[in-house]
């Protein structure tokens, strides 16, 4: 995962609901950039429940999530501790968690 940074931009919002962005809050949605540089955000209509907590990374090992009083979770996922040597599991989570928490900060 790449990070960008884009200073002074110019955004504007579609909600379905909130009018304002509330801090802390996920939104399901599409940010379009016109030549101009002008940011679009718009709002995805719920059909049904959305996820309660969001995946921020996705790895081989390990999972990390968003929760909704705004803390993260790491995941460990089920493998075959006969398929890998200890120390290069240990070294290969350790690494996904590196990439996880790189993420966030």
């Amino acid at each position: 995962m790449k990070k960008n940074t884009n200073l002074c931009v110019d955004l504007k919002t579609v909600m379905q609901q909130d009018a304002l962005l509330v801090q802390g809050q996920c939104y399901n949605g599409i940010l379009t950039r016109d030549d101009d540089l002008h940011y679009r955000f718009e709002e995805v209509v719920r059909k049904g429940s959305h996820p309660r907590n969001p995946k921020l990374f996705d790895g081989q090992f390990i999972s990390m999530v968003r929760m909704q009083n705004g803390r993260y979770q790491c995941h460990l996922k089920t493998f075959d501790p006969a398929m890998v040597d200890a120390h290069e599991l240990g070294t290969q989570i350790y690494l996904e968690l590196i990439k996880a928490l790189s993420i966030i900060g």
